[in-house]
């Protein structure tokens, strides 16, 4: 930001605090407004959509600005955030009313879109990650912090899946010591700029620990990588306790990439949140549970043991619904101490934040001891009442404080005898003063004697000149008048300071006091958190049992042959949505005859909700949850990939097949036979034969290269060849009857092979005009009959001598294109060049 000439001192104060955070826009607080000047004005004021004016209007000079009222900024903040915005929140460190000149300034906090700690400023159900990227030579170490619950996730991962991973994990803000582009993440760059052990050092006084190894951290690379962020946050002025880091690998959990998660619709959906999994199964009662629900779906468990423990209490929770029903609503009057533990810790936690930690901690006895009278169920639950952090917030934390922290008004009645006696003088120093007067009247006999007061003196007594003489000894005279004396006690001296400075001594002291009650809450930290975790588990698991009875769900079982056998299995979403004409579908699928389905049949018949349905059931089950199915038997599953739909990617550059291509190489490259693979219409964004090719090499090499379970959905009817020919590969379809020129999708899959498409019929459903339908109808039967497709024009008709050939492709080990399909090494090649082969095949292929 340029800085302007012949600056008044305060414009100068407000220049010298901005070249100190450059990155930031800057709330520069000036009596009861946060003012901006400058860029910053002109930036925030289009973001706000508040009025932009200037400052020296009639010079040369003249500074861009606009102003929020400091008592009302947060949501002004809020948008500043969501812009991807930072702001430095620049404070008064004096009191104007005491300063002569200008007041000094200085920025008390930074706030940022990964940092904020308010509630105002993130999403209740989502985790708001910091990601700090550390990459050293072929590696990137990543490093995801939230520090509004201060989880710490840490995992290597490649340059080629960067974006895919800070999404995965909900980033809001990157820091990395590497330019790069996250479309709409804001990304730092930041140099590490220091020798190993001084950021080991950093990293290990963080958390206390002498060694690395308490850490339970190999590569030096994720030393840097959280050194990295601790940085970030002191300049952040942030002061923040995070919790050990966990690993992520691909053995603990079911893997569910970026396109398998949108697919699924898992967390969100284009149709809106009530179309996802986390809507459906999010019966949860705290916020910390529904977090936990959320990273739950994301990243299902992949242990046997785990799931089935978790399994037992979804059904002792179903079986004994009283018991459900009743730490329902234990549950349901617990704030978000994951939050609220880490404004403690920051020490921006408010009076209000104590009292929603009391009345949620209110409740854990009670909860633990439900919970422990089913030891052989809930074993690792047990809950620490937290019973001195309670008792100390209910004696001193009135009920309802005020939302300001140094105004008074916070401290309860009889938790301290100054705040008590401050109090009272406050409220009562009339009748203090009359009760004196009262008093000294009596002890000296002077019935006129009275108590006055003036801005100059003070308090004082009053005499006639005649009395003066009669004053005891303890009286000093102040100030002769004409007709009268005026005296002071040390007692009156007193009670004037304490009425005088009352107000503003009470509100330091009750500051102090807070000050104080916070900082011990603090230090229970690591027991707030440890209590929050096992809450938000216990909260999750009730959930799946909430849903499971409300919805009918079903116990799976988790078996180590990998058979996949679903008897009547349904679609979580759908059902809810269309509720008792939904139809349940049977799946079955092995590591044998089984592991490959090709499903044909028309659109709107209901393939891709059967697609869906099957991985859907998957991660519910290895979520520990019941399942929206008579029976399911459902093997530990290493990965879930899916490929449907069309999109493009245009920031990219990459278009619909493009995208197409390189999701299937991705599946193609990284699937294995423990994995679950979904693909519905492989090939449909290139030509017809092009189309047909690739559907069936990819078919083909899952067989017999990768042998995963896949559930491929295809109008392709060549490939039904596969399902008739090859082994492991079996032919279902989706039933349809016709009645009266009517189509019915029956809904129900079934063994064997569609024998139309019924295209035009889902075109007439769409509203399609009938003279399209009718000519549609015409050139299908042209085609059908291989006959000439006559062209309609507007009044004649003219026929084109032009053939269509129905292509087909059978298991023919001599045709050229087939042996080079067969030859391709997928593994290995990059998109480009698997475009230049097709191109390729494409003109050595015969029509």
């Amino acid at each position: 930001m340029e800085r302007p000439k012949n600056l008044t001192p305060a414009m100068a104060q407000f220049y010298d605090i901005k070249e100190q955070y450059p990155d930031s826009i800057l709330f520069f607080r000036m009596g009861d407004f946060y003012e901006m000047f400058g860029d910053d004005a002109l930036t925030a004021s289009k973001i706000l959509g508040i009025a932009l004016t200037c400052r020296n209007k009639s010079s040369e000079n003249q500074i861009p600005l606009c102003g929020i009222p400091y008592h009302s900024y947060m949501p002004y903040l809020v948008k500043l955030l969501k812009a991807g915005k930072k702001v430095a929140i620049c404070e008064q460190l004096e009191d104007p009313k005491l300063v002569k000149g200008v007041v000094k300034r200085g920025v008390t906090r930074v706030v940022t879109p990964a940092t904020a700690l308010e509630d105002e400023a993130v999403v209740t159900f989502d985790n708001n990650f910091l990601i700090s990227l550390y990459a050293e030579l072929d590696k990137v170490y990543m490093a995801a912090v939230d520090v509004t619950t201060g989880e710490t996730y840490l995992k290597t991962i490649n340059i080629e899946t960067l974006e895919e991973s800070t999404l995965g994990l909900d980033a809001k803000e990157v820091i990395s010591n590497i330019d790069i582009d996250l479309n709409n993440i804001p990304v730092t760059l930041r140099n590490p700029g220091r020798h190993y052990n001084t950021a080991l050092n950093r990293v290990l006084s963080h958390y206390n620990v002498t060694s690395e190894k308490a850490l339970f951290i190999e590569d030096k690379g994720y030393i840097w990588a959280i050194a990295m962020i601790l940085d970030y946050l002191d300049d952040l002025i942030l002061t923040t306790k995070l919790m050990l880091p966990v690993t992520l690998n691909d053995t603990d959990n079911l893997i569910l990439d970026s396109v398998a998660s949108s697919t699924l619709e898992l967390t969100n959906s284009s149709a809106g949140k009530d179309n996802t999994l986390f809507y459906i199964l999010n019966q949860t009662s705290t916020p910390m549970g529904a977090r936990f629900l959320k990273n739950t779906i994301l990243r299902p468990l992949r242990n046997i043991s785990h799931i089935n423990t978790r399994l037992d209490i979804v059904e002792y929770f179903v079986n004994n619904s009283s018991f459900l029903s009743t730490v329902n609503g234990l549950l349901s009057n617990i704030f978000d101490i994951e939050r609220i533990t880490s404004r403690l810790i920051s020490g921006r936690a408010t009076p209000k934040d104590l009292i929603w930690l009391k009345l949620s901690i209110k409740n854990i006895p009670e909860l633990d001891a439900m919970l422990q009278s089913v030891p052989d169920v809930f074993t690792k639950y047990k809950l620490d009442a937290q019973e001195e952090l309670y008792f100390l917030i209910e004696k001193a934390i009135n009920d309802e404080p005020p939302a300001a922290i140094k105004e008074g008004g916070i401290i309860k009645s009889g938790y301290n005898n100054h705040v008590d006696e401050l109090r009272d003088i406050k409220q009562n120093g009339k009748s203090l003063i009359l009760e004196i007067e009262e008093r000294e009247r009596k002890k000296t006999g002077i019935s006129q004697l009275k108590i006055g007061y003036n801005k100059v003196f003070g308090y004082y007594f009053e005499v006639s000149r005649l009395n003066a003489s009669k004053m005891p000894d303890y009286f000093e005279r102040k100030q002769t008048l004409a007709n009268s004396e005026r005296f002071i006690t040390e007692e009156l001296r007193e009670l004037e300071n304490k009425i005088l400075n009352a107000e503003e001594k009470l509100a330091d002291i009750e500051y102090a006091l807070f000050h104080d009650i916070r900082k011990y809450a603090s230090n229970q930290a690591d027991k707030l958190r440890q209590l929050s975790k096992l809450i938000a588990e216990i909260d999750t698991i009730a959930a799946f049992a909430n849903v499971s009875i409300k919805n009918n769900y079903s116990r799976p079982k988790m078996v180590e042959n990998g058979v996949i056998n679903i008897k009547e299995g349904r679609h979580p979403v759908v059902e809810n949505k269309i509720k008792s004409s939904f139809v349940p579908n049977d799946f079955y699928l092995d590591n044998d005859d089984d592991r490959l389905l090709i499903i044909t049949g028309p659109n709107m018949s209901g393939k891709s909700t059967y697609l869906r349905s099957s991985a859907l059931i998957a991660v519910m089950a290895h979520c520990g949850c019941f399942v929206p199915a008579d029976m399911a038997e459902i093997p530990l599953l290493d990965r879930i990939f899916t490929r449907v739909g069309a999109s493009d990617n245009l920031s990219r550059g990459e278009s619909t097949f493009m995208v197409e291509m390189v999701e299937t190489a991705n599946i193609l490259k990284n699937a294995t036979k423990n994995s679950l693979i979904i693909l519905d219409e492989i090939g449909r964004g290139t030509s017809t034969f092009d189309g047909i090719s690739i559907a069936w090499a990819v078919a083909e090499h899952i067989l017999n290269n990768i042998g995963a379970k896949t559930l491929f959905a295809t109008h392709y009817f060549e490939l039904t060849e596969i399902g008739e020919k090859g082994k492991g590969a079996q032919n279902y379809t989706v039933s349809v009857e016709e009645w009266n020129n009517e189509v019915i999708f029956l809904r129900k899959v079934i063994k064997g092979t569609a024998d139309k498409s019924y295209g035009i019929y889902v075109g007439k459903m769409a509203g399609l005009p009938e003279s399209v339908i009718k000519r549609a109808n015409e050139v299908l039967s042209d085609l059908e009959n291989h006959e000439d497709i006559s062209i309609s024009q507007s009044k004649e008709v003219k026929t084109v001598k032009q053939k269509f050939v129905q292509p087909i492709l059978v298991f023919d080990d001599s045709h050229p294109v087939i042996e080079e399909l067969k030859k391709m090494d997928i593994d290995n090649i990059t998109p480009i060049q698997a475009m230049q082969i097709l191109s390729d095949l494409k003109k050595k292929s015969v029509l």
